[in-house]
């Protein structure tokens, strides 16, 4: 049976903060938490790519999602992403957020090694028997190396009815519109990508997931609220701006300069990320500073 879920809006792909030695900065995470919800965040996604999910251990993307939903405490929906290149321990994590209480689970297709799609039918459904959560298909082909395309999205969801829905990384605005034409009034789709925000929900996506909604939720938040208004103009506009932001966050190591971002903008303190990316270095450091005074000055009214 399919589980209930609701979700609209704009979900932020939480960042795991971690100190020198890679562990948790619990303190930092329950600040970003809070700053989130503060700021008008409609949910979060956890331990994606973003949240550096795929590269930390078992245990601690256990810790992380206990964090997470032990201090959201049901203000706003909590989705934990459990997906690895294995079943067994996917299950694992799946069972483990059912257990601490999270929302729904999301789980990206098998990285590595190329599934078929009766490999994938036979994944989710163990993944969707391990629990009574909602569970999400998470595509993202640039990274698990494979579309999964809406025809095979169909075949899935009908031997695995506990899916509730898809986040579609493939920054395809035309097969986004082919889940929301064939799914979209049985199953959540949610959109991806920061440059496409408003596009996404222009074909009809309930909802978006965003990396730079981290750094700037009051943007992000008002894309959506004036899409929702009817403002298209304007929420143009807005993502016009983000679209320069996001230029301006890869002049340096990856998910680094996200994290030095909301240090300088709000001392905000993520601590760094893990082996094998990079801190930034203090020049690097530096030169973003510079440049965040001039996105502070373009963005006034959205901080």
């Amino acid at each position: 049976m399919r589980q209930k879920f609701e979700i609209e809006g704009m979900i932020t792909a939480l960042f795991t903060p971690l100190n020198e030695k890679e562990r948790i900065k619990e303190d930092s995470f329950k600040e970003l938490i809070d700053f989130q919800i503060e700021n008008g965040i409609n949910g979060f996604f956890s331990l994606g790519t973003a949240g550096e999910g795929m590269k930390l251990s078992i245990e601690k993307r256990k810790r992380a999602a206990e964090i997470i939903v032990n201090h959201v405490k049901g203000r706003i929906p909590v989705i934990v992403q459990v997906g690895t290149p294995d079943t067994e321990m996917t299950v694992e994590l799946a069972e483990h957020a059912e257990k601490i209480g999270a929302d729904a689970v999301a789980a990206v297709a098998p990285f590595y090694y190329k599934p078929d799609t009766e490999g994938l039918i036979q994944h989710y459904k163990r993944i969707g028997n391990a629990t009574s959560l909602p569970l999400f298909l998470y595509n993202n082909p640039g990274r698990q190396g494979y579309n999964i395309t809406p025809e095979e999205f169909g075949k899935i969801v009908k031997e695995v009815p506990q899916v509730v829905g898809i986040k579609d990384t493939s920054y395809s605005i035309e097969q986004i519109q082919r889940y929301v034409q064939k799914f979209g009034e049985t199953h959540l789709i949610i959109g991806a990508g920061d440059t496409i925000v408003f596009p996404v929900f222009a074909v009809g996506a309930r909802a978006h997931i965003s990396m730079v909604s981290n750094v700037f939720p009051k943007l992000t938040t008002r894309i959506y609220k004036e899409f929702k208004n009817g403002n298209y103009a304007k929420t143009r506009e807005i993502q016009f701006l983000l679209n320069d932001v996001i230029e301006v966050l890869k002049h340096g190591p990856y998910l680094s300069t996200y994290k030095e971002a909301i240090k300088i903008l709000y001392n905000i303190d993520l601590g760094t990320v893990s082996s094998p990316l990079r801190p930034m270095k203090k020049e690097e450091a530096e030169k973003l500073r510079e440049e965040m005074e001039n996105v502070k000055d373009k963005l006034r009214g959205y901080l």
